[in-house]
């Protein structure tokens, strides 16, 4: 079996789907931080050369971004790039170590279920409600609904790592 966490695809066909998935997501979410940041370059040359912003550029940034975090989460995930407090377990043994980090990814894949769930629920509601923003009346529950994908994704790939820590604490121990 490969390394758990690796920056190579996993070996299994689960893992591969995961992984490839993951990676389409990390680079749309690349793809609107780039547009983002076009997008900043010529509001502020706007406003400095010819008093003109865009309009809404607040309002764009912070929508892109939260769609843009939440599409880089999955790959993070399954690459173990999350923050990991490791300060009173550094010099545990290596099978404990691997139950709490099958345990961390077990509540990451928990809280990304929660999450699509909740979010699907409070993009219904915002659409419902007719919620848009300020300035360009942008309807917000596009954004939210678009972070649902993400989330489910982040669930499936927490899941999965847990698996593969749980197998590692398994072959470490036998």
């Amino acid at each position: 079996m490969d390394a758990p966490l690796s920056r190579r695809p996993p070996a299994d066909p689960l893992g591969r789907a995961l992984f490839g998935l993951s990676r389409a997501f990390a680079l749309a979410g690349g793809v609107i931080v780039v547009a983002m940041t076009l997008m900043t370059l010529v509001s502020i040359a706007g406003r400095a050369l010819l008093s003109m912003p865009l309009q809404g550029d607040y309002e764009l940034i912070q929508l892109g971004t939260a769609v843009a975090v939440a599409a880089f989460l999955p790959m993070t995930q399954l690459r173990g790039g999350h923050v990991i407090v490791d300060f009173f377990t550094a010099r545990s043994p290596a099978s404990l170590r691997a139950r709490f980090d099958a345990l961390g990814a077990l509540l990451v894949g928990l809280a990304g279920a929660v999450l699509a769930w909740r979010m699907t629920v409070g993009a219904i509601g915002l659409q419902q409600a007719n919620d848009q923003t300020t300035i360009l009346g942008f309807p917000t529950w596009i954004a939210v609904a678009l972070m649902v994908p993400s989330f489910a994704l982040l669930g499936a790939a927490g899941l999965y790592t847990a698996g593969l820590h749980f197998a590692r604490r398994g072959g470490e121990e036998a």
